[in-house]
């Protein structure tokens, strides 16, 4: 079966909705912003995302830290990442809330035969966003709407937020044409304050060591770091597993979402005491993470009244290495 079945259960009180074929199993939960909370490969059994930290899920407050929350899976993040004031006109003034609107709505959905349906309203700003999501043989397909449903043209920016699943060894591989990132912030200034930039994969860190940030350590090592591309030109990226030959690789129309966000946390955030092994591979609509210096720096999509903005993602599960990334 190349499509996909739909199935609802219930996960720690929460209802999951889930599709399912013959090479993969994806889950979400519609309660906690339509999280997507598990993807699974059925031949190998892997968990290719990251999975709640010894506290069970609990649904989110508007407008709460993202930290005091269940930091794990993928969610959306719009029209803002970091926590800010817009600056544009017409909401000038406006409270923009950590990682979004969207990670704590509870969202409609429908389950159809072989697509999951997902709508919610955006409270910072007027706007609807939808998520319809598909399984294609050995790929999960995401595709997505947001809609100004006011009266006022209003900017916005939207991040992927998938954390993966990782071990010591796994690879991260972007696009050929990336060899320095935009630093959005780096744990203890290791690679530089907001706005420096590093070397990829090789960067330089401020006391003269040199690392492969390609590659991942362990938990022990301390480091949390977001990083940013440049505009691409090519849409993709990927991490690949060395040990069991497989890969999670991501694609996107970068006409559309221009982006990566890049965060490498290799038990650095949130505390020593409780610091989180993973990395999130983020396509986004514009960067920094702050909406307000993303409208300050014209990176940002603007959307008028009545207009639409469509895009999609698609996360690919392939046995193999960099390889992948040829189409």
């Amino acid at each position: 079966m190349s499509g996909g079945k739909s199935g609802i259960s219930s996960t720690t009180e929460l209802s999951a909705v889930q599709l399912a074929n013959d090479q993969l199993v994806v889950s979400f939960l519609p309660e906690l912003g339509a999280k997507m909370n598990s993807l699974k490969s059925v031949r190998s059994g892997r968990q290719f995302l990251y999975q709640p930290p010894g506290r069970p899920y609990r649904r989110a407050a508007y407008g709460a830290s993202f930290a005091d929350y269940d930091t794990s899976g993928f969610d959306e993040c719009c029209p803002t990442i970091a926590e800010c004031i817009y600056a544009g006109p017409g909401f000038a003034g406006r409270k923009m809330p950590d990682h979004g609107d969207l990670w704590s709505a509870s969202w409609n959905y429908l389950a159809g035969d072989q697509e999951l349906f997902f709508e919610t309203d955006g409270r910072s700003l007027p706007y609807r966003f939808r998520k319809i999501a598909r399984l294609e043989g050995d790929a999960a397909i995401l595709t997505y709407e947001i809609e100004n449903t006011g009266s006022g043209e209003f900017a916005f920016l939207w991040s992927a937020h998938p954390l993966l699943a990782v071990a010591a060894g796994c690879r991260i591989v972007l696009p050929k044409e990336i060899s320095q990132l935009f630093v959005e912030w780096s744990h203890g200034e290791r690679l530089g304050k907001f706005g420096d930039s590093c070397g990829w994969p090789i960067a330089a860190c401020k006391d003269g060591e040199k690392v492969d940030l390609s590659e991942m350590l362990d938990a022990s090592a301390g480091t949390a770091d977001k990083l940013f591309t440049s505009r691409l030109r090519d849409g993709t990226c990927a991490l690949c597993y060395p040990q069991t030959n497989e890969a999670i690789a991501f694609h996107f129309n970068p006409q559309d979402v221009p982006y990566l966000g890049i965060w490498i946390c290799q038990g650095g955030w949130p505390s020593p005491e409780n610091g989180h092994f993973t990395i999130g591979l983020e396509p986004c609509t514009g960067r920094p993470d702050s909406l307000q210096e993303a409208i300050r720096r014209g990176s940002c999509d603007v959307l008028r009244p009545g207009q639409t903005k469509k895009w999609a993602l698609r996360m690919e599960i392939r046995s193999g290495d960099s390889s992948l990334l040829a189409r």
